[in-house]
């Protein structure tokens, strides 16, 4: 007898229990069903059905970590025999079905033949359009979505791909006009188009279809859950980025959800950024959980292609952020901890650290790498590697993950991330260390017979002729040093022979040239370098260093103009207006600005001080610009410093300048910024006057600074004034300004702090210079003075004070001055070689002659000055032989000399 309540009670509970997946209960509800409504055979049978068949493959295991594209995992087939009861439910219900619920029907039949591998019988059995023009709800909405799931995985498996994507696509479609639909199972057959046709669109070459399709999975990846098939996720996500990174780079990116006439509308590069680095970290996110440490003689091949991918992916978006570069070098830090000693890892670190600037951390990623790759290198596991993947092959027991490349570095990549590590070196840390790196590359490359690379062995002979050159610029005795730079020349000259294209190794030989003066050579070489790269700032600037050698300073000022308008500053520094220029983060900055440094010199050299002095205005308003984060306090007169032109800018999470600003007569503008006071300094009372006033010196210590300032008071009755006029707009005061620092600042930071530091000290010098030549002293000791505001720990600025004293004819004082320069920094050469002007002025010359000896057989070996009174001590005391060889040297380096030191120019490019 048929109770149609309890019937449709128990078919609402055994459809929530097929909703659900919760086959257990299935069969007593069945029972139930059948029991308060005896006519109800087809939906029984149906239920009964799909319980046998989920019993016989839900513990049927699959792997899908290594789908792709060309391979998307199926579901093994199962022995027809096994579901026999399956095939004969379902004959019943067919034979009592009628409409809707025989279409149902056919879609349990149609998954009994896919199981079995019968696809031509699936896709037979789901002709017939078994989508009713009104969706069903609850589990006959999910049997519709069964069945096109089916079909078109059938006919994926029989290579009609085109009716596949119809049947996925339809799915799709159902879902988004049925979203109100969240049952269990539902998810469970949605997954499944939802990962295939993306990956199979992309085999089809449909890559507008496919990257639409991975941006709906991913939105209903969001509402699954954490833990949901979450392997199938990795895929997916692995692929979409791979994707993604193509498109962008063919120019075929349309960002999410916008139609082709709105994308104008939208910043594509940005939207782009945002839509990869979350595919990024959603990547890592699941597969840190589905991945555990590895046992031994384990890879995890899946973190490594992140890390690959995720690398390359940063070199198209062309870097980031400092925000942005701190997560990925935490993502590479979180990497190594599901990994085992990766050399692959440490590279990419290697590369990223540099790149953000925590070169110290690089170093230590770099020697660790070291260590690894020499380990492996001794115990030679790339021909265990070979041994292994052969005889696995051969034996058809490898598996996909197995037959992927070896985990041992190749050689040209341990080759290239020691050319790093080696121009790391010196470039910012240890300039020793950097010839032993690259003899480390050179016996590389050596050892392995398979390498055929003259551009990569040229760059590696490059570091180590560099590293020669470091060394010869170090060594003391006068003996060893020629035979470090002629090695540095032979072993550059080498690298030149292999490949004669790479512009910085024609550079780097002319520097060497220049530093032995050997003044043709160095231009032949520069000249070469400039032809393969006429927009190296560097270069350009050599140049200019070596016309002016040889005192050719029309032809210095010519090269400089053109080298000038090679750089984005250019525009910029000739309109005075910044706001707009190109250059804005140029790395070229700061060799521009030197290069703008030198260019002012040779001015002066050719038409005077009294001409030149103007040209201070623009080359600190040029300094405003380079250095943002070194705020410039506005003259209320309108000078070109005012602060409103300039962009105001905190150089990121390092430099927050907080300046007060202070009263300002006219024509004046408060000084720039301090540097932070070097570690140990301690302030002392005292100034340069009162130690002057006394009848004995004593040599200060090195913590013995008094402030330049307070010596003007008592000094200042002994300046000298000229009517030279003063920097237009320029007081040089003693504003002082704080600088706020993080404490995860890197040493790239600190370096450019220390650049930008010594560009202001260098500007307030050279200013000081002009004026003390006009005879303006008091103007001169004013800039000193604001240099000395700067870095009160400069061993240049104690010096260029001692001159303005020995200008004033205040021996005693400049004395103190020079010594306290010493006290910073004891081989200080211009300090060492104007105390012993001073001693010699003053009948010490027992004292210059001692300082000057010392000096000519150190680091001061190229100093003409440092000869000349050398030679005029000897000439004063008989000695003519010496007077003659030191004078004579003298001259030959003075005929050599350029403008200003080679020393000021990079060491490498």
């Amino acid at each position: 007898m048929t109770n149609l309540t309890k019937a449709n009670q128990r078919a609402k509970e055994l459809d929530a229990a097929r909703c659900k997946g919760a086959w257990s209960e299935v069969p007593e509800l069945a029972r139930k069903y059948r029991k308060h409504n005896p006519a109800g055979i087809v939906l029984q049978q149906t239920a009964l059905a799909e319980y046998a068949l989920v019993q016989a493959t839900e513990k049927i295991e699959y792997n899908c970590d290594d789908d792709s594209p060309e391979h998307i995992t199926l579901q093994p087939t199962i022995n027809e025999a096994s579901i026999k009861e399956v095939f004969e439910k379902i004959e019943v219900a067919l034979v009592e079905a009628q409409g809707q619920e025989k279409k149902y029907a056919s879609i349990i039949l149609a998954r009994a033949y896919f199981v079995v591998g019968k696809y031509d019988k699936c896709v037979e059995a789901l002709s017939t359009n078994f989508v009713p023009s009104e969706l069903p709800s609850g589990y006959n909405f999910v049997l519709i979505i069964q069945g096109l799931v089916l079909k078109g995985m059938a006919h994926e498996t029989l290579g009609d791909f085109d009716a596949a994507i119809a049947c996925y696509d339809q799915v799709v479609l159902l879902l988004s006009q049925n979203s109100n639909e969240k049952q269990d199972q539902l998810s469970n057959w949605s997954e499944e188009v939802l990962y295939r046709a993306p990956l199979l669109k992309v085999r089809l070459g449909d890559t507008e279809g496919a990257l639409q399709s991975f941006r709906t999975y991913q939105s209903y990846a969001a509402l699954w859950g954490d833990k949901f098939r979450i392997n199938k996720r990795a895929v997916i996500y692995k692929h979409f980025i791979k994707l993604l990174s193509k498109i962008y780079q063919e120019g075929k990116y349309d960002p999410p959800s916008v139609t082709s006439n709105d994308q104008s509308t939208i910043y594509t590069p940005h939207t782009f950024r945002v839509e990869l680095t979350g595919l990024h970290k959603l990547y890592e996110n699941t597969l840190f959980q589905i991945t555990t440490f590895p046992k031994a003689g384990e890879v995890n091949w899946r973190i490594l292609e992140m890390v690959d991918q995720v690398m390359s992916d940063w070199i198209v978006l062309g870097g980031g952020t400092p925000a942005e570069m701190r997560e990925l070098i935490e993502m590479l830090h979180r990497a190594t901890h599901k990994t085992f000693q990766s050399p692959r890892i440490l590279r990419h670190l290697i590369n990223t650290l540099i790149t953000y600037g925590d070169y110290e951390e690089a170093e230590f990623a770099l020697n660790a790498y070291i260590a690894l790759v020499e380990k492996a290198k001794e115990t030679k596991i790339e021909d265990i590697e070979k041994q292994m993947h052969k005889s696995l092959e051969e034996t058809k027991e490898c598996s996909i993950p197995d037959k992927r490349e070896m985990v041992v570095e190749t050689s040209e990549q341990v080759i290239q991330t020691l050319i790093t590590g080696s121009e790391l070196m010196a470039k910012y840390m240890n300039a020793q260390e950097t010839l032993g790196i690259a003899q480390k590359a050179v016996l590389w490359y050596e050892d392995d017979s398979n390498i055929d690379d003259d551009e990569l062995y040229a760059h590696v002979l490059r570091c180590v002729g560099v590293g020669y050159s470091l060394l010869a610029a170090e060594e003391t005795d006068p003996d060893k040093r020629p035979e470090l730079h002629n090695k540095a020349i032979e072993i550059l000259n080498e690298s030149i022979l292999l490949d004669s294209e790479a512009f910085e190794s024609h550079y780097r030989l002319s520097l060497e040239y220049a530093t032995i003066r050997d003044i043709n050579q160095a231009i032949i070489s520069i000249k070469q370098a400039l032809t393969l790269n006429s927009s190296s700032i560097p270069c350009w600037h050599l140049l200019v260093l070596l016309f002016s050698s040889q005192k050719d300073f029309q032809g210095a000022l010519k090269a400089c103009e053109l080298g000038i308008k090679e750089s984005d500053w250019e525009a910029a520094d000739s309109t005075g207006d910044y706001s707009t220029s190109s250059a804005m983060g140029n790395d070229d900055g700061d060799e521009f600005f030197s290069l703008k440094l030198t260019q002012n010199a040779l001015q002066e050299l050719v038409n005077g001080s009294e001409a030149t002095i103007n040209n201070f205005d623009k080359l600190f308003m040029l300094y405003g610009k380079m250095f943002p984060d070194y705020n410039i306090i506005a003259s209320p007169s309108g000078s070109v410093y005012d602060v409103t032109s300039l962009r105001k800018q905190t150089y990121e999470e390092t430099l927050t300048p907080v300046t007060t600003k202070l009263p300002v007569s006219n024509n004046s503008v408060k000084s720039f910024t301090s540097a932070d006071r070097k570690e140990g300094y301690v302030s002392t009372e005292g100034s340069i006057s009162s130690a002057g006033n006394k009848d004995t010196l004593d040599v200060p210590k090195a913590n013995y600074t008094p402030s330049i300032a307070s010596s003007r008071n008592s000094a200042s009755s002994g300046l000298k004034r000229s009517p030279a006029q003063t920097i237009t707009g320029v007081q040089l005061s003693t504003a002082k300004s704080t600088i706020i620092h993080s404490p995860q600042a890197t040493l790239k930071t600190k370096q450019r702090r220390q650049r930008a530091t010594k560009a202001l000290i260098d500007l307030w010098l050279a200013s000081a210079s002009t004026f003390r030549r006009l005879g303006n002293l008091e103007e001169a000791q004013k800039a000193i003075e604001s240099a000395e505001e700067v870095d009160q720990l400069s061993p240049d600025v104690w010096c260029q004070f001692g001159l303005l004293l020995f200008a004033q004819e205040s021996y005693a004082d400049a004395i103190t001055s020079f010594y306290k320069a010493l006290s910073i920094d004891n081989s200080h050469v211009p300090s060492l070689v104007h105390l012993s002007r001073v001693y010699m002025k003053t009948d010490g010359l027992e004292m210059a002659e001692g300082l000057l000896d010392s000096v000519t057989k150190s680091n001061g070996w190229n100093c003409a000055e440092a000869w000349f009174y050398l030679g005029k001590i000897c000439q004063a005391t008989n000695r003519a032989k010496k007077t003659k060889d030191c004078l004579w040297y003298a001259l030959e380096l003075e005929e050599t000399n350029p403008v200003r030191p080679f020393s000021i120019l990079p060491v490498c490019l």
